[in-house]
């Protein structure tokens, strides 16, 4: 394959990558009062992180347990090592997050059938009975009967085990009802009445939420958080980022070449400003050091509006500037740049744009939620005044690459595409419908298999981190956000390096919030097309004149 196509397919890639409760105790969950016969196991269990509610303020106690939820509250409950237990091979199980379902199965204590789990099958009596009798090594005396468990039925010893022991008993009727389905309150209670058995349960804090091992519910969660994050009114934002670069060395034979690359090893960003909105605007302030052999620091004042930005260049040695444009802003009219690259003017429409984003971040999740996990909140080092709620994870390995990858352009681009068959949001992008039928013929008309592609990228692109933490706030809005990405591009025998990392935080959200920089004054300002006259007068004085 030519490398051309395989850098434009890359980029693409890239530029698809860059769109991107607390603990309630049992008597506060609506349907369990404090004389439901299960609420203090419950009120336990929730004390302990074993289980937890659902956001609704709800338990659901009389729903029926999944085999995927007794396998979470087993290996809680056991205090089961869930981070190195390795991964184990169920082909109804694709997220390699469900550690726990991993746990209890390389324990023995639960397994498959035919090679699957089905984590969201109810969790029948016998099998209740069973998975408590391998998890606690029960013995049983042979003495229980039930009317409908013979002595050869498969689990009458662990039925007979768990009757022994007096974790759970029969029906009033003489029944065992082995293939009924237990109750999340009845799993609770039993599985609170073996642990007692074993050995007091130490008390410790409590753990992610409970969710369906599908992660529809993260997937869902993920949407509203994201909707949510498109409507705030506005907010002040303060954060850094890391960029590091390390090139081929081909790059960098010479001292001088070696000097100037050096500095894009580690460049530092501090990032500080604040938005609003409606009327819509923002304005941010960026630090920038370049570590090299001699520290470099200089800053970047940036101020946008609905239809203009304004960037004030730093006066550096680096990036010396003509004395005119000291201490200017370089103002940008969104309209006249639109209109500069050959693409009609539009006003920008906040409501349809928010609308059409959103409507991208359903896409994303829909194919990706998968990637994501509940983890503790401990996992990340979250400023002091930015309460969280929840924290969840994306993380992507080698081996997701390729499957990645295949499902970005074979499924979130084709319903990507579907999106702009709608006017309005192809206007909104500032696009024609022109544009995007040349776009759909390009794609329709390449010469490209996505399965080659996806094989030749992950055979030159070595994952060594990337991974993303949302710090969820209570409101269901990112309090804070980690991401870490360190790659290894190698072709021909060269490798290049990228590092990048950001961590950002929100404060005096939908609060009045301080703009520090305020709108440029006309005697601070530069109009783009001036500056453009201004360039092309220095690059007229340096040529040779005929």
């Amino acid at each position: 394959m030519k490398k051309s196509k395989i850098f434009s397919v890359l980029f693409t890639l890239v530029l698809l990558l860059s769109l991107p409760l607390q603990g309630l105790a049992a008597t506060s969950f609506t349907d369990v009062k404090e004389d439901f016969w299960a609420e203090k196991e419950i009120s336990n269990f929730v004390d302990l992180g074993i289980v937890k509610g659902y956001p609704d303020k709800t338990f659901r106690p009389e729903n029926t347990v999944t085999r995927g939820q007794a396998a979470i509250m087993i290996a809680r409950g056991l205090k089961l090592d869930v981070s190195n237990v390795g991964a184990v091979s169920y082909e109804d199980i694709k997220d390699a997050s469900i550690k726990e379902i991993a746990a209890v199965t390389k324990a023995g204590i639960m397994k498959g059938t035919n090679g699957k789990f089905e984590p969201n099958k109810p969790l029948t009596r016998a099998q209740m009975a069973t998975i408590l009798t391998n998890a606690f090594k029960l013995k049983g005396d042979g003495s229980t009967t039930f009317t409908d468990v013979a002595k050869d039925h498969y689990a009458y010893e662990a039925i007979d085990a768990i009757v022994s022991n007096k974790i759970a008993t029969g029906l009033e009727d003489g029944s065992f009802k082995p293939e009924e389905a237990t109750t999340r309150a009845q799993f609770v209670v039993f599985l609170s009445s073996a642990l007692n058995k074993q050995t007091d349960v130490t008390e410790e804090p409590a753990v992610e939420e409970e969710t369906e091992v599908t992660n529809e519910a993260i997937t869902e969660l993920l949407k509203e958080v994201y909707a949510n994050e498109l409507a705030l009114n506005s907010y002040e934002f303060d954060g850094s980022m890391n960029l590091g670069l390390k090139f081929p060395k081909s790059l960098t034979s010479t001292p001088e070449d070696a000097a100037i690359f050096k500095m894009f090893e580690d460049i530092k960003v501090d990032i500080k400003g604040a938005y609003q909105k409606d009327p819509m605007k923002m304005e941010m302030t960026m630090d920038l050091t370049l570590q090299g052999e001699v520290e470099t620091k200089f800053s970047i004042p940036m101020i946008m509006t609905t239809d203009k930005m304004w960037i004030k260049l730093p006066q550096s040695p680096l990036l010396p500037l003509p004395e005119e444009l000291n201490g200017k802003y370089i103002e940008l009219d969104l309209n006249e740049l639109t209109e500069l690259s050959g693409q009609p003017s539009v006003s920008m429409d906040l409501a349809l744009q928010t609308e059409f984003t959103k409507a991208i971040y359903d896409i994303f999740f829909d194919e990706f939620g998968k990637y994501y996990e509940e983890v503790d909140q401990q996992s990340v080092a979250v400023p002091a005044d930015i309460k969280v709620d929840k924290v969840l994870k994306f993380e992507l390995s080698n081996e997701d690459l390729k499957p990645f990858i295949e499902t970005l352009f074979n499924n979130v681009l084709p319903k990507f595409l579907t999106l702009l068959e709608n006017p309005e949001y192809v206007k909104a992008l500032g696009l024609t419908a022109e544009d995007i039928a040349l776009l759909k013929e390009g794609l329709a008309s390449a010469d490209v298999s996505i399965g080659e592609v996806a094989g030749e990228i992950s055979n030159f692109v070595d994952i060594n981190e990337l991974s993303e933490y949302i710090a969820i706030n209570e409101d269901k809005y990112i309090g804070y956000d980690k991401f870490n990405l360190d790659i290894t591009i190698t072709m021909e025998g060269e490798s290049l390096g990228l590092k990048l990392s950001y961590d950002l935080g929100k404060s005096k959200v939908n609060e009045t919030v301080d703009f520090k920089l305020g709108t440029p004054k006309a005697s601070e300002v530069i109009p783009f097309n001036k500056l453009m006259e201004i360039e092309a007068e220095a690059v007229d004085a340096v040529l040779p004149q005929k």
